[in-house]
């Protein structure tokens, strides 16, 4: 019998190239997506793939009645849920100074609270399996840096909702696993980057100007989204997974550097890489 997952965020990037993999492992993927038209083109994606299924589901996870909806759609397709991934995810930059307060509240509904609504939601029909959730972190969700503040706020609550579910549902045995991923070429830093160009940065011209051109390196050299899926399809197939898997080997090193280094001196590091 076909096991049966959730992932948002599969529109593009590493939600939709997850959904394609399980699929691929006869996984039955529900996908949600932002627009019909992705949907479509996710299903048609989809279509040559014998044994799994992808079933696309509009799906705005800041909206409760979008929500409801696919927790409706998940319950008339299986009686239990053998994992959920958290993928959906966006980024607002911009200094903390000249930060939108509306911004900095969208950027906590998307990567925060939309989680966690779906998590709530979807939570019985995990606990009957019982299933696997596998939340979207970042190395920002342990390293914060100039320009990406909102963004590495969202992900470090991320990273302490995981912790906490974690402890709270092992009784369950459901299992919560994060994964850290560093830069790799996905939407996600198109549309931000797109996000600064809109704002006029003022005496932090220059510090944006770094923190483009490094991001625009780190998406064109960052390792490929197919490592992503296939660090969610090895996590779905352990039986007794680690709380956290940063993606790739590098992105541990640099969490564990931040670890060993003192603060001044890894500040010292960053604001030279940054020219600040």
């Amino acid at each position: 019998m076909s096991r049966t997952v959730v992932i948002t965020g599969c529109s593009s990037g590493f939600g939709r190239i997850t959904a394609l993999r399980l699929a691929r492992e006869h996984w039955r993927v529900l996908a949600t997506v932002r627009r019909h038209e992705d949907g479509t083109s996710l299903a048609d994606e989809a279509a040559s793939i014998s044994g799994g299924q992808v079933i696309p589901i509009v799906c705005d996870i800041t909206r409760a009645d979008d929500v409801a909806r696919l927790a409706s759609v998940a319950g008339d397709t299986t009686e239990s849920l053998d994992a959920l991934v958290n993928n959906a995810g966006t980024a607002f930059p911009a200094p903390i100074e000249q930060l939108s307060i509306d911004d900095l509240r969208a950027q906590f509904e998307v990567n925060v609270i939309g989680h966690v609504a779906v998590t709530q939601a979807l939570l019985p029909l995990l606990k009957r399996a019982p299933g696997t959730i596998v939340n979207v972190s970042s190395v920002a969700g342990r390293i914060a840096t100039p320009m990406l503040g909102a963004y590495a706020a969202s992900k470090f609550s991320l990273e302490a909702i995981s912790d906490t579910l974690r402890l709270e549902l092992a009784p369950s045995g459901v299992r919560v696993v994060v994964i850290e991923p560093s830069s790799s070429p996905t939407a996600i830093w198109q549309t931000s980057l797109a996000r600064a160009d809109q704002a006029d940065p003022g005496e932090y011209a220059a510090l944006g100007d770094s923190v483009r051109r490094m991001a625009q390196r780190g998406a064109a050299s960052g390792f490929p989204p197919e490592l992503f899926a296939a660090t969610v399809s090895k996590i779905l197939n352990m039986p007794r997974p680690r709380a956290r898997y940063a993606i790739p080997a590098a992105a541990g090193r640099q969490l564990r550097l931040h670890w060993l280094l003192p603060q001044a001196w890894w500040d010292r590091l960053v604001r030279r890489a940054l020219k600040w």
